[in-house]
C-alpha cells in the first residue's frame, strides 16, 4: 500500500497510457519554446485528458478558459466538444494569442476555439453581457490566469455557469514558490497566495458547488455547480 507520494514512474505511466504526446500537441510545444513563451506554464497531458473526461460527462458545447499561452488547454477543451462546440479563450498578450490561433488552425480545431484578447477580469463584463443577451450559458469554465482573482471569478461563474456545469482552476496546490512563498507558509502575503487560499476555503464550503481538489500538475480543483 502506497503511504507517500505517488512515485514519478506511475504518474508518467498514467500519462503516457491515457493521454500519450501526438503531432499535434508537439507542434504547439515547439511553437512554445520558438516563440519565447514561458515553458512549463502550460497544462500537462493528464489534466488536458482530465478536461477531455470531465466535459464529456456533462455533454459540454460551451467553454471558457483564462489563460490561452500557446493554446494547450484550448486544443484539449476542444476534443471534448462537438463539432459545433465553442471555446472562448481570453489572452492578455496578442502576440500569445496570434501563435495559440495559429496553432490551434494548423491541428484542425481552429473552428471550435475563439481566441480573444484582453484582460481576465476586464473580460468577466463582457462575457456576462453576451450570456445575457443570448441566454447561452457556459458549461464549463477553466480559471488559468489572473491567480489573485480567483475568488472574483468564483462570485462571478455563478451567473455564467449553467447547473451541471463545471469549473476548473489550476494552480491551486502550487509547490513552487512566488517570491519565495508558497502556498501553506503561514507568513505568505502574496496576493496570488491569499487569493488561491480562500478560493480553495470558499469552494470546499460553497452551498451551490460540489467541489474537490485533484493533486495532478500544480493541484486542479474541480466545482460541480448546482445553480442559485
Amino acid at each position: 500500500m502506497l503511504t507517500g507520494p505517488m512515485p514519478l514512474e506511475l504518474l508518467d505511466y498514467v500519462r503516457d497510457l491515457f493521454a500519450p504526446e501526438d503531432d499535434n500537441l508537439r507542434l504547439i510545444s515547439q511553437s512554445l519554446t520558438a516563440s519565447g513563451m514561458p515553458e512549463g506554464w502550460e497544462i500537462s497531458r493528464d489534466v488536458g485528458q482530465f478536461f477531455v473526461l470531465m466535459c464529456r460527462l456533462i455533454g459540454a458545447k460551451r467553454v471558457v478558459e483564462f489563460g490561452t499561452l500557446a493554446g494547450h488547454s484550448a486544443y484539449w477543451l476542444s476534443q471534448a466538444l462537438p463539432d459545433d462546440g465553442k471555446v472562448i479563450s481570453i489572452e492578455l498578450n496578442p502576440e500569445w494569442a496570434e501563435v495559440a490561433r495559429q496553432n490551434l488552425q494548423k491541428v484542425g480545431v481552429g473552428h471550435k476555439v475563439e481566441v480573444r484578447v484582453g484582460s481576465a477580469t476586464e473580460m468577466m463584463a463582457p462575457l456576462l453581457e453576451e450570456v445575457q443577451a443570448t441566454g447561452q450559458k457556459f458549461d464549463a469554465i477553466f480559471l488559468d490566469a489572473a491567480k489573485a482573482h480567483y475568488p472574483e471569478f468564483l462570485a462571478w461563474s455563478e451567473d455564467v455557469l449553467r447547473p451541471g456545469g463545471l469549473l476548473f482552476a489550476d494552480n491551486v496546490l502550487r509547490a513552487d514558490s512566488w517570491r519565495g512563498q508558497t502556498l501553506l507558509d503561514p507568513t505568505s502575503d502574496d496576493p496570488r497566495i491569499l487569493a488561491i487560499r480562500q478560493f480553495n476555503s470558499q469552494l470546499a464550503n460553497h452551498p451551490r458547488y460540489t467541489g474537490t481538489i485533484i493533486p495532478i500538475r500544480a493541484g486542479v480543483a474541480v466545482g460541480l455547480y448546482h445553480g442559485k
